[in-house]
Formats: C-alpha cells, structure tokens, sequence
C-alpha cells in the first residue's frame, strides 16, 4: 500500500469491460490511486493529464498503444507504462518505449498488485543529486540527468531541461556514485543516462531530449553494448501467468 500518496494512474483500453475490471483492481489495492479511464490512445493524449502510471493496450483502433505510448514517453520521460496485450510478440518492439511491464490478457488479480508493488517501490527510491549553485542548493533528480561531462578538476551536469550544473567532484567520483544507477562512461570526458540512448553508431551515441551526440572511445564499444543490453534486460519486464521474468 501506498501510506496515503496519491498516485496517478491512466487504464487506456478499447474494452469497456475489461477496462472496468482492472479499475476495480486497481482500486481494491489502493484506494488512494487517482485512477482516469480512456478508450483509445487519442483520448488519453489529448487529455493532457499527467499521469505517474499507464496501464496500455497494445491493439487499439486509430493510435494503437506503441504509438501512444511514444508520445507520452516524449511527454514525461519518468512515465511508467505497463502494456496489455494478448500476443507475445509485441514484447520485444516495446523495448523502443521503455515498458515497465506487460501483463497478458486477461489479467489476474495477483499480476496487477504484483506490477503496482513493484511500481511502489521504484517510486520511494527516486534518488536526488544536491548541488550547492550560487549560493542556493539545487535538487536534480538522477532520472533528469542526461549526461556529465568532465572538465579541469569538476564536472558538468546536463538534465533532460537543456540546464547546466557545476560540480567540483569528478568524473571518476560520479562514476562511483552513479555507476550501478543506470549511467556508464563511455570515454574519459562522458558518462551518460542510458535511459537517454537513442541510438548508437558505429563508435557514438545519440542522446535523446538534448539532441547531442557523444564519441565513444574504442576500448569501451562492446562494453557499453552489454551494459545497454543489461538495462534493458532490468528495465523491460514481462508478466506471464503470475510469473515476473526479464525479456
């Protein structure tokens, strides 16, 4: 249980009464979640309500769920989304949008509180980066980073608002810091989000929301390439059956 936060949470499915059925879950688990009903993905964008948590068919007619869920990835990069759908294959094209989960249909009971525990959890554990910045302290949660960059004996912080942060710790002291937290130095001037990779070519990176592309040193290519895939791995779970396992 959630000790009285409210959360906000989106049930965006095109059938009414599955859609009613895991409102009524969701609200038997928690009856403090702010919960809102959409029939299709147009619906839920142009609501313009943000929402901490979206439950998300796949099928829907006009904006189907990979394509709102995109979107909404665009809106609020923190977003949760946990995908509904009847077919496997579906999985493996939702890494692009960073699921939280996917719960096949039709949904237990036990798998939707087993999602919204673990949702819980994530949410509590948010961490922060303070910084002292002309005389006042700055709260930068670590999910707005982009990437850090090393300069003489400090740092440089990007988040994903185009804002600059100043640090007087290195680059190698970040990287004891944020190493095992979703970042990875990918040269001896750049650590970056892996949660902001858009694509990587050859030996650079594409950042996502800043629109900045990083080189790579040569030595840390194939490392970076398992690490990325041990994000994902984390970060994209499915549920089949009760069972919790990662794609």
């Amino acid at each position: 249980m959630t000790e009285n936060v409210t959360y906000r949470v989106a049930v965006c499915d095109d059938e009414t009464v599955f859609r009613k059925q895991l409102m009524k879950i969701l609200r038997e688990y928690d009856g403090n979640l702010c919960i809102r009903e959409y029939e299709n993905g147009e619906q839920l964008l142009q609501s313009g309500e943000a929402f901490e948590l979206v439950f998300l068919d796949i099928e829907m007619p006009g904006s189907d769920g990979m394509v709102t869920a995109t979107k909404l990835r665009e809106r609020n990069a923190k977003i949760q989304i946990v995908f509904l759908t009847s077919h496997v294959e579906y999985v493996f094209e939702a890494f692009k949008v960073r699921a939280f989960r996917f719960l096949k249909k039709p949904v237990t009971s036990e798998e939707v509180s087993e999602a919204l525990a673990q949702f819980f959890v994530e949410q509590r554990e948010e961490e922060k980066i303070v910084l002292f910045q002309k005389g006042k302290t700055v709260e930068i949660p670590i999910t707005q980073v982009v990437y850090l960059e090393a300069f003489g004996d400090g740092t440089y912080i990007y988040d994903k608002n185009g804002q600059v942060y100043s640090s007087t710790l290195q680059l190698r002291e970040w990287e004891e810091k944020l190493g095992g937290k979703g970042f990875f130095r990918i040269h001896k001037s750049y650590m970056v989000s892996l949660l902001y990779v858009k694509r990587r070519e050859n030996e650079q990176i594409e950042l996502k929301e800043l629109d900045v592309t990083l080189k790579i040193s040569r030595r840390n290519v194939g490392k970076f390439a398992e690490a990325y895939l041990e994000y994902i791995d984390k970060n994209a779970k499915t549920v089949w059956g009760g069972k919790t396992d990662a794609v």
